[in-house]
């Protein structure tokens, strides 16, 4: 049996991140630490939140929170050259998402919100993205886009 659609989306979103040159590795988060010593650096992690449901004609339109959370480790100079790199990926993750192809019949919209940097410790900083990612299927059967 084939993925659901939800499923094909976040398999195509991986997909897109995995092909930033500037991104180490690419990690659907399941909520359990991560030990990054052991994850290729700046290490990107995606996850869904907050779904909604509704039913619009014969499509079940799902309406979820999608948040990215980029590890990248300090340099020497600090948290003045993590800005600097930080910005730098967040526009190349803009571009990449906002600007393929590949989840054209998968995503019915994708709108980024929310960009923010955290410095959990001395050794890594943190860039954050949220989106709202919407999605649709057939109603009532959540393996098709056939309407």
């Amino acid at each position: 049996m084939a993925d659901s659609i939800k499923v094909q989306a976040m398999q195509k979103l991986a997909g897109v991140f995995g092909a930033v040159a500037s991104i180490g590795s690419v990690h659907r988060w399941q909520g359990s630490p991560t030990d990054l010593d052991r994850v290729k650096l700046p290490a990107l992690f995606f996850w869904d939140e907050e779904e909604t449901r509704d039913k619009r004609n014969r499509l079940a339109m799902g309406t979820l929170k999608l948040y990215v959370a980029v590890f990248i480790r300090l340099s020497p100079a600090g948290a003045a050259s993590f800005n600097d790199v930080a910005d730098n990926l967040q526009g190349t993750i803009h571009n990449a998402l906002l600007g393929t192809s590949e989840l054209q019949g998968l995503v019915e919209k994708l709108q980024e919100e929310r960009v923010w940097k955290e410095f959990p410790n001395d050794q890594y900083g943190v860039l954050f993205m949220s989106f709202t990612l919407t999605y649709a299927h057939a109603w009532g059967d959540a393996f098709s886009t056939t309407y």
